[in-house]
Parts: structure tokens; C-alpha cells; sequence
């Protein structure tokens, strides 16, 4: 998570799309598989599933932080952000966590849809307590299923072309559906973008006209 925080503020922070790209050809440079699976999806526009209602979110930030409801309502008036309200708002983190994106997305939200609020609460507690503000600001937005980012799906592409020293419209075919939530990112998948051109005849995916 912190890897993929610090590539979000990076990309957020940016107006250069040479910049941009860069940023993201280092990280998947970089970033084990599994996690660059992830990142590849979220970046390219998939969209994660709400793990947290936005209610439990505004309950238990205001109990962490020792706030009442109207305060922390000033705040997000203030700040016209949920996300970024409920990082500032909480004290600072005790601890540190190095887990990677995919252990975030596969072991730890998407098991929290559905469980109960009293259960969803401790969770967030438990990560508020490992997380600094950057890193609680993107947990939020991918636990309320917002997340954002200003890069195309095309600059995506040239970032995993570039990493992988194939040609982007190669890259743009094997993409194709990558985004479909119905079939999460996963290293396999991942390995399949970035396989070297002499292995295209092995590579599952879609043929553009």
C-alpha cells in the first residue's frame, strides 16, 4: 500500500503526462506481480466494489478521532472530500504496515462486504492505527469504491509497454476486458500483458478489429 500511496500522490500532484508515465513505468518496473496486477486495474479504471457503508466510515473516524458528528461535518464542508476528510481528522498512525496492494484488496477489503458494522469498525481502527495520511486517504477512496486518478487508460498502456519493452497497441489488445470486474486482476493475468511478443500466440485475449 505504501508504494501504491506514493504513486498516487505522485500521478495526483503532476500535470506532465511524460511525468505521469514515468511514475507508473517505474512502478511496474518495480512492484511484485501480484501487486502490479492491481495497480494496472485500479489505474486503467477499474472500479472497486464499496467494502464499508459511508456511514460506518463517518461513525467510527469520529470515534477515533474524538470528534462530534458536527465537527467532523464542518470539516468536510471545509474540505468537499470524504476521503480526505476522515485522513486529517485522525491522530497520527502508531505503527506501520508493508503490506502490498494485493494482500489490501484480496485478504483484507474484499472480505469486508457484507460483514457486520461492529466487525467493519474494528477493522478500520486496526488500519487507521498502521496508516499515515496518504495511505488512509486511499484506503478510504478504495474502500468507498471512489477511487480516482487523473491518467488515461492509453497512458496506463504506454507506462506497462514502455516497463515491458513492448509495443503499446500490443499492450492495448491484451487489455482488452482487463477491467471487467468480473474476473479480478491476479499475477497470471498480469504476466499475460506483459509477455514478450514472441510469445503473442500463447497470450489469451481479444483481437481488435
Amino acid at each position: 500500500m505504501k508504494t501504491f500511496a506514493a504513486l498516487f500522490n505522485t500521478l495526483d500532484a503532476s500535470t506532465s503526462t511524460s511525468h505521469k508515465v514515468e511514475a507508473m513505468q517505474r512502478y511496474f518496473a518495480d512492484a511484485p506481480p501480484a501487486d502490479a496486477a492491481w495497480a494496472a486495474y485500479f489505474l486503467a479504471g477499474g472500479k472497486p466494489r464499496q467494502a464499508v457503508p459511508t456511514a460506518v466510515l463517518r461513525r467510527t473516524a469520529c470515534e477515533v478521532a474524538g470528534i462530534d458528528d458536527w465537527l467532523f461535518d464542518a470539516c468536510y464542508q471545509a474540505v468537499g472530500d470524504l476521503a480526505e476528510t476522515i485522513a486529517h481528522v485522525l491522530p497520527a498512525a502508531e505503527a506501520s504496515d508493508d503490506a502490498g496492494l494485493a494482500v489490501w484488496a484480496e485478504q483484507r477489503l474484499a472480505p469486508m462486504r457484507g460483514q457486520a458494522p461492529e466487525a467493519q469498525a474494528e477493522a478500520l481502527r486496526a488500519w487507521w492505527r498502521v496508516l499515515d495520511a496518504s495511505q488512509r486517504f486511499l484506503l478510504t477512496k478504495l474502500i468507498g469504491g471512489g477511487f480516482r486518478v487523473g491518467v488515461s487508460k492509453l497512458l496506463v498502456q504506454r507506462a506497462l509497454a514502455q516497463a515491458a519493452e513492448l509495443d503499446t497497441k500490443l499492450v492495448a489488445q491484451r487489455m482488452m476486458g482487463y477491467t471487467d470486474a468480473r474476473t479480478p486482476p491476479s499475477p497470471q493475468r498480469y504476466a499475460a500483458l506483459i509477455a514478450p511478443a514472441s510469445q503473442q500466440a500463447a497470450v489469451d485475449g481479444g483481437q481488435p478489429y
